[in-house]
């Protein structure tokens, strides 16, 4: 049987763990964030260190994030919407494993970061809550029944528009993607990631068939764009930008109904739209427009100091976005060199 295969009280490495990706498979709850592909990705761009804690019955996946400005700790994972434990069977995990704590307590770590629904009970404090939305896959016709009355709107109003959609897994997509992500981070005031990134993304998803670039185009320009991702039978929506000038096109909805109608026909069961912030009600709307059932993900934090789980930060939290709003393109892009620090 594979999980022997996995050592009792055992820390792996998935970038080299033989057969990784079918192992989790296997698994009751896998994710695209469990994947050797995007372990790589987080571990080549940003130096996180992958931890992942194993038994035979279930696995907890850690990154180390040791930073000199924001200190040491450990994060499931870092940059990821979430990630259960991987739980291999009926048990399910309602504790951290001492494993855990006693290594968080050698490496010195200040807390632990676990984006998951199934690891603690439910009266715990919740450092930071999203929500979350996936989509049940069936036949395209079906689907498009469930569609909301302004995504079908929007969606007749691409089409009539004559956007191109295109579906693509180069090297160029994810260049074509990367300066309309920029400009839609400019807009939100918010720092792009570094273009290294998306290199890496490219290198280990793109071009092993594990993800793809859908854009919209309108004549010669694109005007939309988003990046996906797949593993087995769940693919995920991960980043989506929009030239905003573009808006009135209904181009985000046509890049979105392409992707689901694309893992639809790959025979895919589910499909994730990632998390959202709960004061974004008009993303929330768009995503619950495609039929997409809501709930919630919540963030915990351990204090390994305290033994202890977080309350949730004051509200009045510093924010810079009204600064980051008059920043030139190429001051945000240098900034975004600092996102290492904050995973």
């Amino acid at each position: 049987m594979v999980l022997t295969r996995l050592v009792v009280n055992k820390i792996i490495d998935p970038t080299d763990y033989p057969g990784w990706d079918d192992l989790i498979l296997t698994a009751n709850d896998y994710s695209f964030f469990h994947s050797s592909a995007w372990a790589k990705v987080l571990y080549q761009s940003y130096g996180y260190k992958p931890l992942f804690f194993a038994s035979p019955s279930e696995v907890i996946p850690l990154m180390e994030v040791n930073s000199i400005f924001t200190g040491r700790r450990a994060v499931s994972l870092p940059f990821s919407d979430y990630c259960e434990p991987l739980v291999f069977g009926a048990s399910c995990p309602c504790a951290i494993p001492d494993i855990v704590v006693d290594a968080a307590k050698k490496a010195g770590w200040k807390y632990l970061e676990f984006r998951a629904q199934n690891l603690f009970p439910s009266h715990l404090p919740v450092w930071s809550r999203y929500a979350g939305h996936k989509l049940k896959l069936s036949h395209k016709e079906a689907l498009f029944l469930k569609l909301h009355a302004n995504t079908v709107r929007n969606l007749k109003r691409a089409k009539a528009s004559g956007l191109q959609i295109e579906t693509s897994t180069s090297f160029a997509s994810m260049r074509e993607y990367y300066r309309l992500h920029c400009l839609t981070r400019k807009r939100q005031a918010v720092p792009p990631q570094p273009f290294s990134f998306f290199r890496k993304l490219y290198e280990h998803i793109l071009s092993e068939a594990k993800g793809r670039v859908i854009l919209a185009r309108f004549g010669e320009k694109v005007v939309a764009g988003a990046v996906f991702f797949h593993l087995g039978k769940k693919a995920i929506y991960k980043f989506g930008a929009l030239d905003i000038n573009y808006n009135r096109l209904g181009a985000s909805s046509a890049v979105m109904w392409e992707a689901i109608s694309l893992y639809s026909a790959q025979n895919c069961d589910w499909f994730c739209f990632g998390r959202t912030d709960l004061e974004n009600q008009g993303l929330r709307r768009f995503k619950k427009g495609f039929g997409a059932e809501e709930y919630f993900i919540d963030y915990r934090r351990f204090d390994v100091a305290k033994n202890a789980f977080l309350e949730a930060p004051a509200k009045s939290r510093l924010r810079f976005s009204h600064f980051f709003t008059h920043l030139p393109l190429t001051a945000l892009k240098a900034l975004g060199l600092a996102y290492r620090h904050f995973g």
